[in-house]
């Protein structure tokens, strides 16, 4: 969304009386929650909205409404098709800032009378690229994980998976269980922008939920970046 900052507080060891005051400056923030950390989240959003926005939620813990979160979060959001919440995923989050300029309010009606079950993005390629806003607003070296070198970028190709495992949170919550994927050429493009940006960087990672559930996509890709390491 133009005009926005992503912050990514625990890495960067900010606290949230120094956030707090950042908020002044902006209409909407969207936090992502989980269950575990859910009522911690909940005092987030209260102490954000002593200083003026609104708030929405979205993540794994999508579900939660507004019973449990009081008065602290405006508009909820997750992507369970048995439930009828705005999906704040893909575009959800740039239509729910463009209704509020517009309205100046978030009732609560809006994500069950407005637009209940939006549809999901299916040209994944109108996405913006992400390393935009790594670059813009994150220190790639903040981040570590034992399977990949330091310091990495990981970024998603595609949402979704066809399977149905039982143990496994994001299709169910998030993505859904059908494999939405970018262009090879978009993939591409983002990984050429990402090694202008990053000399710094060793790895690249995929974070698609089953990034070989379409092996044709797959061997194209793998083709291209052959081609151009």
């Amino acid at each position: 969304m133009p005009g926005s900052r992503l912050i990514d507080a625990p890495p960067a060891g900010l606290t949230l009386d120094t956030i707090r005051p950042l908020a002044a400056a902006y209409d909407l923030a969207v936090l992502h929650t989980s269950t575990p950390s859910f009522a911690h989240d909940v005092r987030v959003a209260e102490a954000l909205k002593t200083e003026k926005p609104n708030v929405a939620h979205s993540g794994s813990s999508g579900t939660r409404g507004r019973e449990s979160t009081g008065r602290a979060i405006d508009l909820h959001g997750n992507r369970l098709r048995r439930r009828k919440r705005v999906r704040l995923n893909d575009q959800g989050s740039r239509e729910a800032a463009a209704e509020y300029r517009t309205r100046s309010q978030f009732p609560v009606e809006w994500h069950d009378s407005a637009h209940p079950n939006r549809p999901v993005a299916e040209n994944m390629d109108t996405l913006p690229f992400v390393v935009d806003v790594y670059k813009r607003d994150l220190v790639v070296e903040h981040y570590a994980i034992g399977y990949l070198l330091h310091p990495y970028v990981s970024l998603y190709t595609g949402r979704g998976c066809r399977s149905k495992c039982t143990f496994c949170l994001w299709p169910q919550t998030v993505g859904g269980h059908r494999y939405r994927t970018r262009s090879v050429e978009h993939v591409a493009d983002e990984i050429a922008l990402a090694t202008r940006y990053f000399l710094q960087v060793r790895e690249y990672f995929f974070d698609d939920d089953t990034l070989t559930d379409d092996l044709p996509r797959i061997e194209a890709l793998a083709d291209v970046s052959a081609s151009s390491a």
